[in-house]
């Protein structure tokens, strides 16, 4: 065999060698990601082996939003992978929103105007600089949690990550809208957006004490009035106090429920993205359970293991989510407030939120879990099933889950229960 010969077969062998890897590189195909099955734990020991596998074809890592993935691995947020359900709307709300649809406008204050019920603003665009603001007002000036909320008993349990539960406070709450009510008529005072009640009734130190707040719907602050059982005198406080801290607990004010505030005292709002996230909207938590004594009256939570604040496992699924960011003015506590709100129309649920200090580092983080309901009337919609809220800097918490006396829509409630002069009868 000549030299020539030899060499001719080593080139054609190279050529062939290369055609196969490149047709084994062509016909391989896409690697596809491992689906996780239902009802996997996603937590601090798992984070790292399920990142990169799906949810329904979703990588987890997509999933998660803002600083959970921090809470997780540092604060113990444990998550139960579930697959998506449709979310529930307030029964009427839809139709209520299509017969008011493009009544509601923004004034050059951004302030709400023309608006009687139904979802103000139902085509959110996420490039519409007014997006945010917009957002805002459909999460907290329709009743899709009710025309009327009657909590009792509301119990906040305040937690210190080192040492366990410190204190447990027992509240009944009381909310009134007086427009954007699903009930006939829809608007009852158009200058008013509802009425608040915190009415204390544990521990007995501070029983008897009772706070009415009138919010308005021209961006004015509130109306604040406090009776003290032992004075029997109802007194105006300083409506300035929106978003103090909360005495006693890890939340401010304006926190409430996700939110609660009027959206012009913020200095901005704006959607920065609509994106799938893991949430609980369908929890499996139990609610308080009044008769029990010790930490077995709060089944919902994990008291009993460090950090001590963290509910029991719970289960998340991917909904479509606004990402939103709130910035407060310069005399806030907080810098910046970033939500990540429901995005079916009709139902913006905050699940998710972070908050940042003034120096722009985090602070506090606040999860909701909401659950489907009856309600008074017959109707059937959302209720928040648990809140926890952190604050990372100090090690601390505070959290509350519903009770069986959650009533939504309670047959009865009435304008005239909500004034200053009611608030010695709510005490009763």
């Amino acid at each position: 065999m000549s030299e020539d010969y030899r060499m001719f077969r080593k080139k054609v062998a190279r050529v062939l060698a290369c055609g196969s890897l490149a047709a084994g590189l062509s016909f391989a195909g896409p690697v596809l990601a491992e689906e996780v099955a239902e009802g996997t734990v996603l937590n601090a020991a798992s984070i790292d082996s399920l990142l990169d596998k799906t949810l329904q074809g979703q990588p987890i890592k997509n999933l998660l939003v803002g600083e959970q993935q921090k809470m997780i691995r540092q604060f113990g947020v444990t998550m139960v992978l579930t697959h998506t359900k449709p979310v529930n709307v307030t029964s009427g709300l839809l139709e209520l929103t299509e017969k008011h649809k493009g009544e509601a406008k923004l004034d050059a204050g951004k302030h709400l105007v023309g608006y009687a019920t139904g979802v103000p603003f139902p085509d959110i665009e996420v490039a519409d600089p007014d997006a945010g603001i917009k957002l805002v007002y459909n999460a907290l000036r329709v009743g899709w949690l009710g025309d009327a909320l009657y909590l009792n008993p509301l119990y906040f349990l305040i937690i210190d990550g080192k040492k366990g539960l410190e204190k447990e406070q027992g509240w009944v709450y009381r909310r009134f809208l007086m427009s954007g009510r699903l009930t006939e008529p829809p608007v009852l005072d158009d200058t008013i957006a509802k009425y608040e009640a915190l009415i204390n009734v544990y521990p007995n130190d501070t029983r008897g004490l009772g706070l009415l707040t009138v919010n308005y719907t021209d961006g004015r602050l509130p109306d604040v009035y406090a009776y003290v059982k032992s004075l029997r005198r109802v007194r105006r406080l300083s409506s300035g106090a929106w978003a103090d801290p909360v005495q006693g607990t890890d939340l401010l004010f304006d926190d409430t429920f996700g939110l609660n505030l009027d959206p012009t005292w913020y200095e901005s709002w704006k959607i920065v993205a609509k994106r799938p996230a893991l949430v609980v909207d369908h929890s499996i938590l139990p609610p308080m359970d009044e008769k029990a004594s010790g930490h077995a009256k709060y089944p919902f939570i994990k008291l009993d293991e460090p950090p001590f604040w963290n509910m029991q496992p719970d289960n998340y699924e991917t909904q479509l989510v606004f990402e939103l960011e709130g910035r407060p003015k310069s005399n806030h506590l907080v810098s910046l407030r970033r939500s990540f709100i429901g995005a079916t129309l009709g139902a913006p649920k905050f699940y998710w939120q972070d908050m940042y200090d003034r120096k722009g580092e985090h602070w506090r983080s606040n999860q909701l879990g909401y659950k489907d309901f009856k309600w008074e009337d017959g109707r059937s919609g959302p209720s928040v099933a648990n809140v926890l809220l952190v604050d990372v800097q100090r090690f601390h918490a505070t959290s509350f889950g519903s009770s069986k006396g959650f009533h939504f829509n309670p047959a009865g409630a009435k304008q005239a229960d909500y004034t200053p002069e009611a608030l010695p009868r709510m005490l009763q």
